[in-house]
């Protein structure tokens, strides 16, 4: 906790004033006042506000952001479930008053996430909100691999629902599958668990038909699940003739075989890369360079494993300008920062050229 001392410090009290006219916004009746406030607190939230500083209102903020959810249209939803995610990240593992706050911000936003998702009349827009923030919410909340087993039914459910529309919207299905991927990273192997969670949790034969989705992001995300579960070794639940179908189709759009697809060179080097692993293992080797905080060089973010490489993915895209002030300040990223790698930007190789070796792949993203 912050001492008197820092209360004073001009970063506090702006921090301080922000969050606190944010709440005050958000109790108006008014909805563009709500909508205000709710956007200046996205804004504080993606620059990253320290533990110390949200304290015990973390409990306020996410009350009034359910508030909104309940009686806001799509805007002030869709702005309240990305506030709802930003605060899970922040405050990750930090207690208050006694209290898990990511754990308990999981278990209070499921039942609101779940009614949304559920809802036909939630539009596109507020869907992938919802889908967005229950990856992230789980990610950060995820204490044992049972944890996340609500939140894999709930994105399912969804994949289902949206393959099941006349005209499923590519948006909702594509969120849903990334959501999927990136929950799976919080599982672990499941070695402990019943055979009939397993299967529950990873429905490989739906999996096998996403690949063949029209839609390339879909596609791209169904990829990047199957690579996680072959990693963590749970294709070892799939049956024999659901594996040898993903293998099929793996190969296929590895060798580009299929004329509908008409996939990029990119794609079709990653897909081989899954096909590469659920062959034979192996793991990406990825590093992502960063200003640093700690030196007067850059950060080298190094990523060695396809569950890391999908949190990165998303975390990259849900925090978007906020994620380098995340990456240097959020305990989420700590462990995987080496600042001691810091180098000058003139010293950097030239970005862009990857290389491969054997199943996984090493680049530097710039």
């Amino acid at each position: 906790m912050s001492t008197c001392a820092d209360r004073f410090h001009p970063c506090f009290l702006f921090c301080a004033d922000v969050i606190g006219e944010c709440i005050d916004k958000l109790h108006e009746k008014r909805r563009a006042v709500r909508e205000e406030g709710m956007d200046t607190l996205v804004a504080a939230l993606e620059g990253f506000v320290p533990v110390d500083e949200l304290d015990y209102r973390y409990f306020t903020v996410f009350d009034r952001c359910c508030a909104s959810l309940r009686k806001g249209a799509c805007r002030e939803a869709t702005l309240a479930y990305r506030a709802i995610g930003l605060l899970a990240l922040t405050v990750v593992a930090a207690t208050a008053d006694g209290v898990d706050c990511s754990k308990d911000i999981l278990e209070k936003a499921l039942p609101v996430l779940e009614e949304t998702l559920h809802a036909p009349s939630s539009g596109a827009a507020t869907m992938v909100a919802a889908l967005d923030c229950l990856a992230a919410v789980t990610l950060a909340g995820t204490r044992r691999p049972e944890d996340a087993a609500p939140s894999v039914e709930a994105v399912w459910g969804a994949i289902r629902r949206a393959q099941d529309e006349t005209k499923p919207s590519p948006e909702v299905l594509a969120a849903a599958v990334r959501a999927f991927a990136l929950l799976l990273t919080t599982v672990g192997d499941l070695t402990s668990y019943p055979c009939t969670f397993k299967e529950a949790i990873i429905p490989f034969h739906d999996l096998a038909e996403l690949l063949e989705c029209e839609h390339p992001a879909v596609r791209i995300a169904a990829g990047e699940a199957l690579a996680v579960c072959a990693e963590l070794s749970l294709t070892q639940h799939a049956s024999p003739e659901d594996i040898q179908v993903i293998e099929m189709i793996l190969s296929d759009l590895a060798a580009d075989a299929s004329s509908d697809q008409n996939l990029t060179e990119e794609q079709v080097e990653f897909f081989q890369q899954i096909a590469d692993i659920m062959s034979q293992g192996g793991c990406p080797e990825t590093e992502e360079s960063v200003p640093s905080s700690y030196t007067s060089g850059r950060s080298v973010l190094r990523v060695s494993t396809w569950a890391r490489l999908v949190q990165l993915n998303f975390l990259k895209r849900f925090l978007n300008k906020g994620f380098r002030k995340h990456l240097q300040d959020n305990l989420l990223f700590r462990e995987q920062v080496d600042s001691s790698d810091a180098v000058d930007e003139a010293d950097e190789q030239p970005s862009g050229k990857g290389r491969r070796r054997g199943g996984g792949r090493e680049k530097r993203w710039s």
